[in-house]
């Protein structure tokens, strides 16, 4: 082949491969550009802004997402899609479902017709700490003042309206074309977002996660897991630090990614039961950088403890803000011994962001036009299978049925890293194309 025609070949496979990507203003000032290429749009971030406005290491208050855009929701087609939100596990990052095959399993599930297409968008959970559980420490609306972000006000209301009305206009606006996943964390968070938005979404498919805080007995899910912290902690601090002082646990708290079940909790404290929001913060806008200084205090803790909660549980001196050095002080939900008592006020917390309390707070009947269906195995880690088996057990209670589907290894590996993604995202694109074909 001649040496023009060569370069002119790569040239325009390099340009077949380009995604024009961008976020529409809304008000946060972003710069807006239209997605005008099929495929994987690895950059579909999206400015959100107040929910995101206090959120640790985030100044542009942006939520990171990558997305898949079928062919025919592209122009000259512009065919009319449904649209299916996932949202990646503890320490996934956008393109968490992409590794995991996802781009591939879709366009051959839609070229056999086993699948109808799909726009499907997926968030990366927060890499701070490995994911803030997609929470707010508010159950009933609050000022968007929290460290790990208000999620509550963007999965399942700003997100999908930025999504239909200004992203990709081919996506049907229909909750019965609309519906939401996720993976371990992330299935906590797709939960979350259809109990706190009831009849936006008509379809949500998990996998095993932390479904149930307290477990079936009230003293197990993550309880069991409150132990295994303090030996994470113990094998790094023993002794005292430079003024003799005595073994403080949570003076010398570490949430460093070599102690992951620990990280873990610190980003469901920051979401959970944080301590207080006294920060400065930098907003960066188009056309100039806005330093906002807080000059109050929003004390999230009781008044039992100086600057508010528990004692007992109070952690500090653990993250500062970059720009401003204030701290971002939070309370675990168990003490240095891991007893988490019926006094204790951070445990309580979390429990009332538990779905079964998020759920009595809805109301009976929130899943009614929402089918679910939920995969789960015994092999999977830090104890989401009897936590998941306990949440379909308790949603059996209320009326509401479950497709479960049940997994397994194969005999030389366990699923305890996700190993099993691919295989259930087949699965998962299948459920949600059935329902929105009889939808």
């Amino acid at each position: 082949m001649p040496r023009y025609l060569i370069i002119l070949a790569l040239l325009i496979c390099a340009i077949s491969m380009i995604i024009f990507v961008g976020c529409d203003d809304r008000g946060t000032g972003v710069t807006t550009a239209n997605v005008s290429k099929y495929g994987i749009d690895p950059g579909g971030d999206h400015a959100i802004q107040p929910e995101l406005t206090y959120q640790i290491r985030n100044p542009q208050e942006m939520l990171l997402g990558t997305v898949y855009i079928p062919e025919v929701a592209m122009p000259p087609s512009s065919q009319p899609v449904p649209l299916l939100i996932l949202l990646a596990p503890e320490y996934g990052n956008r393109y968490y479902f992409f590794e995991a095959g996802l781009e591939e399993i879709a366009n051959e599930m839609i070229a056999s017709g086993e699948i109808d297409p799909m726009v499907i968008y997926c968030v990366g959970n927060d890499p701070t700490f490995g994911g803030f559980f997609y929470g707010n420490s508010y159950a009933n609306g609050s000022p968007n003042n929290i460290p790990s972000g208000n999620y509550d006000g963007i999965i399942g209301d700003k997100l999908v309206d930025w999504l239909t009305h200004d992203y990709i206009t081919a996506i049907i606006d229909q909750s019965a074309k609309r519906g939401i996943g996720g993976v371990g964390q992330g299935a906590y968070g797709a939960f979350r977002a259809v109990l706190k938005h009831p009849g936006v979404f008509s379809s949500i498919s998990v996998t095993d996660g932390p479904l149930d805080f307290n477990g079936r007995d009230d003293a197990s899910g993550l309880m069991d897991l409150f132990q295994t912290v303090i030996d994470e902690q113990s094998a790094h601090f023993i002794g005292s630090d430079a003024d003799t002082m005595p073994f403080d646990f949570f003076y010398h708290f570490d949430s460093s990614y070599t102690m992951p079940v620990s990280m873990m909790f610190v980003g469901g404290a920051l979401a959970f039961s944080p301590n207080d929001t006294l920060v400065e913060f930098t907003r960066y806008t188009t056309n100039n950088v806005i330093t906002v200084t807080i000059d109050a205090r929003y004390p999230i803790a009781a008044d039992t403890f100086p600057g508010g909660g528990d004692s007992s549980t109070f952690v500090y001196n653990v993250i500062t803000d970059d720009i401003s050095g204030h701290d971002f002080d939070f309370h675990l939900p168990f003490d240095a011994n891991g007893s988490s008592g019926a006094s204790n006020w951070a445990w309580s917390r979390w429990l009332s962001n538990n779905l079964d309390s998020l759920y009595m707070q809805a109301g009976n009947g929130v899943f009614d036009s929402t089918k679910i269906w939920v995969a789960t195995s015994p092999c999977s880690k830090w104890n989401y299978h009897e936590m998941t088996t306990s949440w379909i057990e308790f949603l059996g209670t209320q009326g509401d049925s479950v497709e479960v589907h049940n997994y397994s290894g194969h005999g030389y590996s366990d699923v305890s890293g996700d190993e099993y993604t691919y295989d259930l995202l087949r699965k998962m694109l299948k459920f949600h194309s059935d329902n929105f074909k009889n939808n």
